[in-house]
């Protein structure tokens, strides 16, 4: 029988759950008897569970202020897309040996829908991110390190929860985002590059979101 998890489990998943997707957006301040009425516990599991997540970096506490979900700045969003391109690049050509059809194919069903998402009217950000992150862990899940995989997942929470990218990736990056991602597939199932070679151009290609946004900035876009 499955255990039924604790008010604390239950708490932190809940508030965890509501700054990846934006319901409580970069700098909100987390107020424990609020978040308590609201979860139905007494505020010692929310006090718990926001202790958690400050340590995952989700949030940060200000002296006279209390518990804000965390906000980054440019240089730290774009430190932050550095450390997930090494860790995606290294991922990437380990799982170059491990990736089966059907994760081939899994990943390219999130490029298709990423590319009509591109090609809409109105793009729901929300929508691209969640894809774009699901791309990607297609393939990362397989590289065999779950120590990789699971800082690869803790980079991705902490890049969803700074809503930087939400608001940036879908109308600067995004079009030209899908084909390096098709191309990055047709290098895995080609089977001719080496690990050297498949880690630079995944590593490339997370550091191009970082390089067209700022074009993006520059000019005023």
């Amino acid at each position: 029988m499955q255990a039924v998890p604790s008010k604390h489990e239950l708490a932190y998943r809940e508030i965890r759950e509501r700054i990846i997707d934006g319901r409580l957006g970069p700098g909100r301040r987390l107020v424990l008897s609020s978040l308590a009425r609201e979860l139905d516990v007494s505020p010692v599991p929310v006090r718990e569970a926001i202790r958690r997540l400050e340590a995952e970096g989700l949030v940060h506490f200000e002296r006279n202020v209390g518990a804000r979900v965390a906000t980054l700045q440019d240089d730290e969003w774009e430190q932050l897309v550095e450390m997930l391109a090494l860790l995606d690049g290294f991922a990437f050509a380990a799982a170059a040996t491990r990736v089966s059809a059907d994760d081939i194919a899994e990943a390219r069903g999130f490029n298709a829908r990423l590319r009509t998402a591109a090609a809409a009217e109105q793009i729901d950000h929300a929508l691209v991110m969640s894809l774009h992150r699901q791309f990607h862990r297609a393939v990362y899940r397989t590289c065999g390190n779950r120590y990789v995989i699971e800082s690869l997942d803790g980079i991705w929470d902490r890049i969803d929860a700074s809503r930087v990218l939400a608001t940036l990736y879908p109308s600067l990056r995004l079009v030209t985002a899908v084909d390096e991602h098709d191309a990055l597939l047709d290098r895995l199932v080609r089977g001719t590059d080496d690990a050297v070679v498949l880690e630079s151009c995944a590593r490339e290609h997370n550091l191009n979101a970082i390089r067209t946004i700022r074009a993006g900035k520059r000019a005023g876009k």
